[in-house]
């Protein structure tokens, strides 16, 4: 391991840590936040599917206007400070009149999927030409310390809420610190990306838009990947505002509870990323992915069965476990499979993929849940995610057949 790599290694951390505690400050209480400032449960999957509608269209364009610049790292740095920017605007919501609170909270949260586009398409592509191999273990070093100072975070802003909040006033007052904190801690990661030693990799003949959807998904393995990973997403992000709605409306919810939840989940997936980087250089992404998505599907069951805050920590906690191996495998499956040049394009299209089904699949949640209940819609989530599995396990067998194939065909 040479010192240029370690020194990046500690740098991408670092950098890791801060970019996730700015995060930690103002995403895992959104909706509870939102439930203060006078927000329903239509806004809760409102908020999800402008999100994925402003993904979509602003993923394709950031692709290929980042594949077309050499240096990722001031791509990642500029658009880190406009996340911090744009966070940092929340503190002016409680301000404005009542009735302007919820509409501005949802339209800065969706002017931020901006940035996060750009910065999801410029982090995948440098974590990749940084770190060529053993990625997985270098994704899992820096998801257990990410993890370590997230949960610190998470458990001290659940006890201030707890022992320093009383009057909705109170929990105001209180979110609007912790977006100032998130606004500091995006400056220092800022600052720290910009440390790295990288070295942009030489300019390559860039795809042009026209013919380019043809030429991407010519490539088998990518699309295989693409659509079951499709199929999946539609299922995961269809509970992520159900289980928004049980957690702070079915069972009340404050943000003690949200933290303690969180926390018990972070600490299972603490405790399991050790693992999976093993497991998936032993059996590969294709199997690990399809074990560690039907393991999620099984969430939303859980939720059902989960008639206090308690058994919904417990098995929330539990979940973890596969929630940590699924982002893990489908990070690195997806690496795997698009190939190196113009690998921004096809990791647009991916994206803009999995933004679709963000924009569909919470309404089509809010629908079920509004016209059948919470316990019908989960049980729909359950099958989406199912299926999303399934479509991994047939993806895993074609290509073990293809591999028998090409080693046929050697002999």
């Amino acid at each position: 391991m040479t010192d240029k790599y370690k020194y990046n290694l500690r740098t991408f951390i670092i950098f890791g840590v801060l970019f996730e505690l700015m995060n930690v400050f103002y995403n895992p209480y959104a909706m509870k936040f939102l439930e203060r400032i006078g927000g329903t449960e239509f806004h809760f999957s409102l908020i999800n599917s402008t999100k994925g509608i402003i993904m979509i269209f602003a993923t394709l364009p950031a692709a290929f206007m980042i594949n077309k610049i050499a240096n990722k790292q001031k791509v990642i740095a500029n658009t880190v400070l406009v996340m911090a920017i744009i966070i940092f605007s929340l503190f002016f919501v409680p301000m404005l009149p009542n009735a302007y609170q919820v509409t501005a909270f949802i339209l800065i949260l969706t002017f931020l999927m901006i940035p996060i586009s750009v910065y999801n398409l410029s982090y995948q592509n440098i974590t990749a030409e940084i770190f060529p191999v053993r990625r997985a273990r270098v994704l899992s070093k820096r998801s257990i310390y990410t993890i370590i100072f997230t949960t610190t975070a998470t458990i001290t802003t659940g006890l201030v809420f707890r022992y320093f909040a009383h009057a909705n006033s109170d929990y105001i007052l209180i979110y609007r610190i912790l977006y100032c904190m998130a606004f500091i801690l995006g400056l220092l990661a800022f600052f720290t990306i910009r440390k790295l030693r990288y070295e942009p990799m030489e300019a390559q003949v860039p795809i042009k838009f026209k013919g380019s959807l043809k030429k991407v998904f010519k490539n088998k393995r990518y699309t295989k990947f693409v659509l079951s990973s499709a199929i999946f997403h539609f299922g995961w992000q269809m509970g992520w505002p159900l289980f928004s709605i049980y957690t702070i409306k079915t069972l009340g919810a404050d943000e003690f509870w949200l933290s303690i939840i969180s926390v018990g989940s972070a600490i299972v997936m603490l405790l399991s990323l050790r693992m999976w980087p093993r497991v998936i250089e032993k059996y590969g992404n294709e199997k690990i992915a399809y074990i560690c998505t039907f393991g999620m599907a099984i969430t939303p069951i859980l939720y059902i069965l989960s008639q206090s805050l308690l058994v919904l920590a417990i098995f929330s906690s539990l979940s973890g476990l596969f929630t940590s191996g699924t982002i893990m495998v489908l990070f690195n499956d997806m690496l795997e499979v698009i190939p190196e040049k113009n690998r921004m394009i096809y990791v647009g299209y991916y994206n803009i993929l999995t933004n679709m089904t963000l924009a569909i699949s919470p309404l089509v949640g809010n629908y079920f849940y509004e016209t059948k209940g919470i316990v019908y819609a989960l049980i729909i989530t359950f099958i989406f995610r199912f299926l999303g599995g399934m479509a991994f396990m047939i993806r895993e067998r074609s290509e073990r057949k293809r591999k028998v194939i090409e080693c046929i065909d050697l002999l």
